[in-house]
């Protein structure tokens, strides 16, 4: 799994893991939070994608250097903090601070699914 000191500076939260378009997303409790991506499919994208809100970007972007839409996929309410940036672990650290506080610019709560009839 990529970014593991990631997951590892998290601990102790209730962190829940399912495979999302073939990377790994991350819960707490009922919200999505973040996922973490280092795929061929989406590389332009590769880094830490942080679940949250569009009246939440702007607030986002003043507290993490890094972060910016996402550009492989057309999901409007994701931001991600890319690999390649030279802000990436610092900002890294300040999404666990966000997180581990419980803070209301990151989560998203999914939409249930559509039943089959």
């Amino acid at each position: 799994m990529p970014f593991e000191f990631f997951i590892e500076w998290l601990y102790p939260l209730p962190l829940r893991h399912k495979k999302m378009f073939g990377i790994d997303a991350f819960y707490i409790n009922d919200r999505i939070v973040f996922a973490l991506c280092q795929h061929e499919k989406y590389h332009l994208d590769n880094g830490i994608w942080i679940a949250t809100k569009k009246e939440h970007h702007q607030k986002l972007k003043h507290q993490l250097k890094s972060v910016r839409p996402l550009l492989s996929l057309g999901i409007k309410t994701w931001l991600v903090l890319p690999e390649d940036h030279e802000a990436f672990e610092e900002d890294a650290n300040t999404l666990v601070s966000l997180l581990k506080v419980g803070s209301p610019l990151v989560g998203n709560i999914p939409k249930p699914k559509k039943r089959k009839p």
